[in-house]
């Protein structure tokens, strides 16, 4: 059984982990804040294909396993994107001897719910009823601007600091 050490995310790992132990291969995950070169270089030594993700992925990390793989002889790959799919394209082309194919999804019927048939509630008189007080709330007169309404308001122009900001003694 092969290995393929995924530097990514953790939040893909669950989806990762599942399509390719489908396959028959084994899943080895990294991600961290502050990678250490030493785990690294353990994780690379127990893979068989290393695939690393440059983007929201520690940059020190995608570069200690690409070290890594260039000092052990471990095929690496390095993408911005991926998916399983992509995953096992690379690790066929990788090993050809391997042939691993993902099983397709055959398109399942859903248990889809029969639509609903909407059930008129309202009648025609609470139709009528409605209508007439959105009629009667439209005829209302409107609010007046706030500008109307603080006209008789006044202010004084100058405001007298020194009393403000007096000190207390």
């Amino acid at each position: 059984m092969k290995t393929i050490l995924v530097l990514c995310e953790s939040g893909y790992w669950h989806d990762l982990r599942s399509g390719l132990n489908q396959v028959g291969i084994s899943f080895l995950g990294f991600d961290k804040k502050k990678p250490n070169r030493f785990e690294i270089e353990q994780l690379v030594a127990k893979a068989d294909f290393v695939v690393m993700r440059n983007v929201n992925v520690a940059h020190h990390s995608v570069r200690f396993a690409k070290e890594a793989c260039k000092a052990t002889n471990t095929p690496f790959w390095i993408s911005h994107n991926f998916g399983v799919e992509s995953i096992i394209n690379h690790f066929n082309e990788t090993f050809p001897e391997e042939s691993v194919h993902l099983a397709r999804k055959t398109s399942q019927a859903k248990n889809t719910k029969p639509p609903r048939k909407t059930i008129h509630s309202k009648t025609t008189k609470d139709k009528a009823e409605a209508q007439l007080i959105t009629k009667s709330l439209s005829q209302k007169h409107k609010h007046l601007p706030l500008k109307n309404i603080l006209k008789d308001v006044q202010i004084s122009d100058e405001p007298d600091f020194e009393k403000m900001f007096k000190k207390k003694h």
